[in-house]
């Protein structure tokens, strides 16, 4: 089967997923050297396929997954972190340097930041990367369309006022504040430099951040720009000569396909038609792990899917019934008959690949019938119907879902399973208006005080089980901004005992991070937001 063959039947899918002293100098590629097995071809173009479509370009809005994945490898951060093989993927560290800055200072109380760009930097159009850009960049953030305004106040910017440019080549931030989250936000691709020149000539009164302009067009910062676009069909990304790094640069451009179709993908990726499939769903995966001519990139991840309960509503307020549901779900046929074995136990708010998560010594609902029985009868219940609604275009959810109804049932529980359009389901979400819900949730930056923020939060608009816990709230706002690594991780375990012990969800599985490519690639990234960077991306001849 060739492109061609399956380019005529594509439909676009929405979908999202919403994270002291230092003189940082210049880095290397981390991947010199192909593990395909022959030299490296810098003049191929690398085919991806992806499961959505490029909705827009304005990397301050909500937008696909295709659309993330364009604007993580269009627009350059001030700081990006370091990446360290692990089982044949480079994996994000902890550590951090320079991008477009060569170099930070952080002073001693964390309320000023300055940052010198790198020389040379330019857009694709061949403009000077300045000052001023970061400053528009970070002004648009926090005052233009779209949710990135909410993200600064966890790093202390919370007005235009507390950035600075002294020079064309200095920034300083003033943050209000010393944040243990500084540099992993600004890593994050939202905070690419725009063209703060090109922006403002596209401004209208309507219009005062250009964003129907920035719907159809980049002002790139980054390793690639956007050569075309093409809505339904493919987005052709060619290497920017001004980038600063091209020795990182390791080929010749990056096709994305849209291909809602998975099978489609993994059809594509064996023919060898293209080199790369993301998303493909677990029972694909576990085919295509057989077929030599492929590789199957996987390493954890802290994606979390879990079993919502709306916590507002009776009978999922009484705590006794949210744990016997916790205990009577089949957790590892889930895992094993659902997930394919790519997934593994979530146990608790902090999947274990986030680093701190306490659920091997706090998760206590390994499957267990006859004390989901026992909670039931203590909270005086002899059963009770209710529904689950299911994303119906997500078919291990619809799968999932029949494991819990049967579960459910043994203890009393009658399950109707809703599966319900994208649309409808989000709707209901938003509403939080759900008695029950299968759901999954991923951080950028992979913190676990932004994660339970988010998610567990009293009165936060992601808090879809509408969980309240004034005790759970005080701990993570003060976990949030501890800078001691120590009390800080306490503090963690701390709030994810409450969390546990009140079983707001069920908390299920953290799926694999995975991407699956012909042999003769390599250079396969996970970030901070489990977005590939293209210029990583080898092919071997």
């Amino acid at each position: 089967m060739t492109w061609k063959a399956v380019k005529g039947r594509q439909v676009t899918f929405l979908a999202l997923a919403v994270s002291s002293a230092l003189l940082v100098g210049c880095s290397t590629n981390p991947n010199p050297q192909s593990s395909g097995g022959g030299a490296v071809d810098r003049e191929a173009v690398i085919n991806v396929a992806l499961g959505s479509d490029v909705d827009l370009l304005d990397p301050h809005q909500f937008r696909t997954d295709a659309a993330y994945v364009v604007t993580a490898n269009v627009y350059e951060p001030l700081i990006r972190q370091k990446y360290e093989e692990k089982d044949g993927v480079l994996q994000g560290t902890d550590e951090y340097e320079g991008a477009l800055a060569k170099s930070w200072t952080v002073s001693e109380d964390g309320k000023t930041v300055e940052f010198k760009l790198r020389p040379g930097s330019t857009f694709a159009d061949g403009t000077p990367v300045t000052s001023a850009d970061v400053k528009y960049t970070f002004e648009r953030a926090l005052l233009g369309p779209g949710y990135i305004t909410a993200l600064l106040p966890f790093i202390g910017i919370e007005k235009a006022d507390q950035i600075e440019t002294p020079d064309a080549s200095t920034v300083v931030l003033h943050p209000s504040f010393k944040s243990p989250l500084f540099e992993r936000f600004m890593t994050f691709q939202v905070f690419g430099a725009i063209n703060s020149t090109v922006a403002k000539s596209h401004a209208t009164t309507d219009d005062p951040w250009s964003t129907a302009w920035f719907k159809d067009n980049v002002t790139a910062s980054g390793g690639y720009d956007v050569d075309s676009l093409e809505r339904g069909q493919e987005t052709m990304l060619k290497p920017n000569a001004g980038f600063w790094d091209q020795s990182s640069v390791s080929n010749a451009g990056v096709r994305l396909l849209s291909v809602p179709d998975p099978d489609q993908r993994a059809l594509l990726l064996q023919s060898g038609d293209i080199d790369v499939a993301d998303s493909l769903p677990p029972r694909l995966i576990s085919q295509l792990e057989k077929d030599p001519s492929l590789k199957i990139n996987r390493v954890p991840s802290s994606r979390i899917t879990y079993l919502g309960m709306n916590n507002a509503v009776a009978p999922f307020d009484d705590k006794l019934i949210r744990q016997a549901i916790s205990y009577a779900i089949p957790y590892q046929d889930i895992i094993d008959k659902v997930q394919y074995g790519y997934a593994s136990l979530a146990k608790g708010p902090v999947p274990p690949a986030m680093g701190t998560s306490a659920g091997e010594e706090l998760w206590p609902y390994a499957t267990n019938l006859d004390k989901a029985k026992d909670l039931m009868k203590q909270a005086g219940s002899t059963g009770f119907e209710t529904e689950l609604a299911v994303r119906q275009a997500q078919p291990q959810d619809v799968e999932a879902a029949v494991f819990i109804q049967d579960a459910l049932r043994e203890i009393g529980v009658k399950v109707t399973i809703a599966r319900l359009p994208d649309a409808v389901y989000y709707q209901r979400m938003n509403e939080h208006s759900m008695s029950m819900f299968l759901h999954d949730w991923f951080s950028w930056g992979e913190d676990p005080f932004f994660q339970m923020s988010f998610l567990l939060k009293s009165g936060q608009f992601t808090n879809y089980a509408n969980y309240s816990n004034k005790d759970l709230d005080a701990l993570i706002d003060k976990g949030t901004f501890e800078l001691d690594a120590d009390k800080r991780a306490e503090i963690s375990r701390q709030a994810q005992e409450l969390a546990i012990n009140d079983a707001p969800w069920a908390f299920l599985y953290s799926a694999d991070y995975i991407v699956a490519t012909r042999n003769n690639i390599s250079g396969v990234t996970r970030p901070y937001d489990q977005t590939l960077r293209f210029e990583y991306l080898q092919k071997s001849k």
